[in-house]
């Protein structure tokens, strides 16, 4: 068995993560967790958990002015979701009654 150099965890983790391809994955899971920061605690009790599909992130309103309202600000809280994810995750915000 060859002696190799010690490496951190994190270091395993990234690697592993890196060679399995999961990073888009895991930012499309650190977007759908800030939703709530993002739109504040009232919107999100008033909306769905928010489920993300290849870059589209879903959100079920309770009312369809509430859609109406999220719809018009769609391009900003898709900015500020990729920006608390730490990558370009969601590519497209969809919202349903």
């Amino acid at each position: 068995m060859k002696r190799t150099e010690p490496v951190s965890i994190a270091e395993v983790m990234r690697l592993a993560i890196e060679e399995s391809d999961l990073a888009g994955h895991l930012a499309e899971t650190r977007a759908a967790a800030a939703w709530p920061r993002v739109v504040g605690s009232h919107i999100a009790s008033l909306t769905g958990r928010p489920m993300v599909n290849a870059g589209v992130m879903t959100v079920v309103c309770r009312s369809a002015s509430l859609r109406q309202e999220l719809s018009m600000q769609r391009t900003t809280l898709t900015a500020m979701l990729n920006r608390a994810a730490g990558a370009e995750a969601i590519t497209e915000l969809r919202f349903k009654s």
